[in-house]
């Protein structure tokens, strides 16, 4: 029973943290947009708002078609963090071939903004 709670609370928390840090990372960006920074300085200041995160580096991994935890596309801001094997976090167990607490494929948060 202590497996199962653990095996459900930590897929939601990583899901929770992982929406907030990439709402945290593109509220950082969007808050220096009218700043003096150039695009990549801004970049570095939303990877390092991850970065200083309680996640492990090998916890926070970018999503596929961002080039960093940023993505710049004219107007619309994203931000995305995941992590794409959830099981090498939590093993699953299997009990007469039934997973007792299925992991997702992936977990991940993403946050866009359209700009005007």
């Amino acid at each position: 029973m202590f497996y199962g709670m653990v095996g459900y609370f930590i897929p939601l928390l990583l899901s929770a943290t992982y929406h907030e840090l990439s709402s945290e990372a593109l509220r950082q960006a969007i808050s220096l947009k009218y700043s003096t920074l150039e695009h990549a300085d801004i970049q570095r200041q939303a990877n390092r708002v991850i970065e200083d995160s309680w996640l492990p580096n090998a916890w926070a991994q970018l999503c596929p078609g961002y080039e960093a935890y940023l993505k710049i596309h004219g107007d619309t801001w994203s931000a995305c963090v995941r992590h794409d094997n959830p099981s090498s976090i939590l093993t699953p167990i299997s009990l007469f071939g039934l997973d007792l607490v299925p992991l997702p494929d992936e977990i991940r948060g993403e946050a866009t903004v359209l700009l005007h």
